[in-house]
């Protein structure tokens, strides 16, 4: 009787973490943010949303380092569906105001893209930036 109870258990274990039930939501989006000359940048905004639907929510922010490194860890709350990285160029002292960067390279995971930026729920991933002068 003991090893039914037991595959019982394990069947609805198994069962219920292909629903998503006991999925791990910390999500690890980390990197650095260069200018054109590959010379660190520091001060920049990184922030992370959460995405419902059409509806956004900060779930985290931060701002690069002397070294341009950031690192955001967010256990992302399960009311969101997928998550978005934003960087803001705007300098510290004058945010709002035009921003003094004319374009943005962006690598994802060590290859370069366009489609930015989105992070994996519950996994780790790597964005860097080069930040191109006006």
């Amino acid at each position: 009787m003991a090893c039914i109870n037991r595959s019982v258990f394990f069947i609805l274990l198994v069962s219920l973490s292909g629903c998503g039930l006991f999925i791990d939501r910390t999500t690890v989006v980390y990197g650095t943010i260069t200018d054109q000359n590959d010379q660190p940048v520091d001060s920049i905004l990184v922030v992370i949303d959460g995405v419902k639907g059409f509806k956004y929510e900060t779930l985290k922010q931060v701002y690069s380092g002397e070294d341009g490194s950031y690192e955001l860890v967010v256990d992302v709350p399960k009311r969101f569906s997928s998550t978005n990285i934003i960087i803001d160029t705007s300098p510290i002292d004058t945010a709002g105001s035009e921003r003094p960067f004319k374009r943005i390279r962006i690598e994802k995971n060590g290859n370069r893209t366009s489609n930015c930026c989105f992070a994996s729920i519950g996994e780790k991933t790597k964005y860097d930036f080069q930040l191109i002068p006006k």
